[in-house]
């Protein structure tokens, strides 16, 4: 018996079946005095409870895109007929997609860990503190079984106590879109120092979208596009205005619990070029919440996408972080 970690000498031995299978990458049928070593000599292992009624085993190796896995063991022991080439023809095949299917999901698994890995990292990792708002966000997945998606927000302090409140969605799932959301925050966090109106910004983001689908060529189904929300806040004048691409409405949380969707022009997601986006200001009053999230907020249990407004209020009270001058909060993918 040989625990997962530990090396199996019999197994990598000089003239090992085993070894002997992967080095020629072909099927190795041993039968009777086969399976019976002598002194010093590497020999097939048996499984515990295999007993010594094993008479005839089938080894084949275990490749994938010409990367050897293993070797997969067949054995005989009950039935006293013994392997023939036909049943190695039968293995091979059964190996083969299995080696094709286990490589699979260790590459799903490694790209799987990395975007995660990179996807945090891209992500503010500590919000800055702006006297004009308080704020807070959470991260949440919609599901585990949907893939990783592009989702980030972000705070930024602009000049004259202002900050701008960003939330986007990168259309599609896996490491590319986690790149691709990495180079949209860098790129809102770059204009939004020019002191663009929302507007303008969008704009500008539209036309760098539009860069990163050209650079990738043939794998632009990888990505199609993005959604983004930018607002800007001034606590002198209480006036906020805000601009979307293809992204779901705010919502407004008032001091007395009414909740109220911000009616602001959706226009066309980012990546589409040559659009003019439309902007809208409201007044936030002391202890409104700004609510910003990202479309995985209005999926139902049962699946279903896109809800009506009106039909998603029920969830956002639940959602309040509490009570500030201006807030954001994030949920998604």
């Amino acid at each position: 018996m040989v625990r997962v970690g530990d090396l199996d000498t019999a197994a990598t031995a000089p003239g090992s079946p085993f070894l002997d299978a992967l080095t020629k990458g072909g099927a190795v049928l041993l039968a009777d005095e086969q399976l019976r070593p002598g002194p010093g000599a590497a020999g097939p292992r048996l499984p515990p409870g295999a007993g010594p009624g094993v008479h005839s085993w089938l080894l084949v190796p275990m490749l994938a895109r010409g990367v050897a896995l293993g070797t997969a063991v067949f054995m005989r022991s009950r039935s006293p007929r013994r392997f023939e080439p036909e049943d190695v023809q039968l293995a091979e095949q059964i190996v083969t997609r299995t080696a094709v299917c286990v490589d699979n999901a260790s590459r799903y698994h490694r790209e799987r860990t990395t975007a995660r890995t990179l996807r945090r990292s891209l992500l503010p990792q500590r919000l800055p503190s702006p006297s004009a708002v308080r704020t807070a966000t959470r991260y949440l997945p919609a599901s585990e079984h949907t893939g990783l998606g592009g989702d980030w927000f972000d705070v930024i302090p602009l000049s004259g106590a202002r900050v701008a409140l960003v939330v986007g969605d990168v259309v599609g799932h896996g490491l590319q879109s986690a790149v691709t959301m990495g180079r949209l925050r860098g790129a809102v966090r770059t204009l939004a120092d020019l002191d663009l109106s929302p507007v303008e910004l969008l704009a500008h983001l539209d036309e760098q979208m539009n860069r990163f689908l050209d650079e990738r060529g043939d794998e632009v189904s990888l990505v199609t596009g993005a959604t983004c929300l930018y607002a800007v806040y001034d606590p002198v004048s209480r006036l906020c205005q805000l601009a979307r691409a293809g992204h779901p409405p705010p919502a407004v949380v008032s001091v007395d619990g009414a909740v109220d969707f911000v009616d602001l022009p959706g226009g066309p997601p980012l990546g589409l070029g040559g659009v003019v986006f439309e902007e809208r200001e409201i007044a936030l009053d002391d202890g409104d919440l700004l609510v910003l999230y990202t479309d995985g907020l209005l999926e139902s249990r049962a699946g279903l996408r896109h809800r009506a407004a009106p039909d998603a209020c029920h969830p956002l009270p639940d959602a309040r972080v509490g009570r500030a001058e201006g807030g954001v909060r994030h949920a998604g993918p």
